[in-house]
């Protein structure tokens, strides 16, 4: 295992899965985009020294995009392997960009605009390709849709008392960080549902909103630029990326 403290970009002949890093000075990198094992959506305008940073850690393409105008896509989308869910107020524009550069690499992924009282859709959704927790926020029905659209099982609840189960976890195909107030049942409920094991943590410097600190797949993450030493050890055990 090699932890990897660079700085933004200085990676040549380094082999990452782990990497520190800001957008415009914010550690809340997990506002601004997700990522998936076949892509990551990115808000518009960062360095490009930040996107190479991302391509080089997730290795997945990234397309950049606002969504309703607005640079924290993170937010307002949830995506697994599968399909993107995206509020239904997406301007046209928008949508079209981001089913070109799918379709421009060859990603048979559809994106989905969904009509809900609720629109941050990130915050309240957490997804891998296994499996979906939704906010209890969200009505049955509503449920209902996300499962035919990420073609996976998926559950509605809350977790550590919070309803944005989405900004209070990752997770990907091989592992996921919660909340350091999940309880055990929490714990063993979300290992159950999504098929990997969860562990308790923080980032940025003891944030537990952990969704929102970061953007992770099944090959690397991105975390913000204040996580300490020992939170991204935690970060690779919870994630997979040890031993």
């Amino acid at each position: 295992m090699i932890l990897i403290f660079s700085n933004e970009g200085k990676t040549e002949g380094v082999k990452m899965h782990i990497e520190r890093l800001d957008f415009e000075n914010s550690p809340y990198l997990g506002v601004f985009g997700l990522a998936t094992d076949k892509f990551a959506l990115v808000r518009e305008g960062l360095q490009e020294k930040k996107l190479n940073v991302l391509r080089e850690v997730l290795k997945v393409p990234l397309i950049e995009t606002s969504i309703m105008k607005s640079r924290i896509v993170g937010i307002f989308a949830a995506a697994n392997s599968r399909a993107i869910v995206v509020p239904y107020y997406i301007w046209d524009a928008e949508l079209d960009k981001i089913k070109a550069s799918l379709q421009e690499n060859g990603l048979d992924v559809t994106i989905e605009p969904v009509l809900s009282k609720l629109t941050a859709f990130g915050n309240l959704i957490l997804v891998n390709d296994k499996a979906a927790l939704v906010s209890a926020k969200f009505t049955r029905e509503e449920a209902k849709q996300f499962e035919d659209i990420f073609d996976v099982e998926v559950e509605r609840g809350i977790i550590a008392n919070y309803h944005a189960v989405g900004s209070v976890g990752v997770v990907t195909n091989k592992g996921g960080l919660i909340h350091p107030e999940a309880t055990d049942e929490e714990l063993e409920w979300l290992e159950s549902l999504f098929k990997v094991d969860f562990y308790v943590g923080t980032a940025n410097m003891g944030v537990p909103f952990v969704g929102s600190c970061m953007i992770a797949n099944s090959f690397g993450v991105v975390v913000g630029h204040l996580t300490s030493g020992p939170e991204i050890v935690k970060i690779e055990e919870a994630l997979g990326f040890l031993g």
